[in-house]
């Protein structure tokens, strides 16, 4: 039982993993859209993760807001990358990586792996 709960747990990503971790002085900008329209604008800086829905987004009333972000008019902040995008990074297993290999960069991990998930029809897309 011990055995399968360490394989269960490596299958899903967690904010408090020490295995991703990021750098305070990078910064990175995403949006956030469904088909044509932009949700929102998630952006990392100094350490924070910001997020905030587009003025689009507030005018259109077909779309209701994501379960993590109730309040169109409120800009979130966190330290922790919230769940709704964090699982849409692999976990350390799907990725093949050993606990010896280095630390992953979650804004880098992000980027690569974020763009689309199974489990929404929202589209993350890095602003370089």
């Amino acid at each position: 039982m011990k055995s399968f709960k360490k394989v269960f747990t490596r299958l899903f990503w967690s904010e408090n993993k020490r295995s991703m971790e990021w750098n305070a002085d990078e910064e990175a900008t995403f949006n956030v859209s469904f088909g044509n329209l932009l949700i929102g604008t998630l952006n990392y800086s100094n350490g924070v993760w910001h997020f905030s829905y587009s003025n689009d987004f507030k005018l259109q009333k077909e779309i209701l807001p994501l379960a993590n972000f109730p309040s169109i008019n409120k800009e979130y902040e966190t330290q922790e990358l919230w769940p709704f995008f964090a699982s849409r990074i692999p976990s350390n297993a799907q990725l093949q990586l050993d606990k010896c290999d280095q630390e992953e960069n979650i804004v880098l991990l992000l980027s690569r792996f974020g763009r689309r998930t199974v489990a929404n029809p929202y589209v993350l897309c890095q602003i370089l």
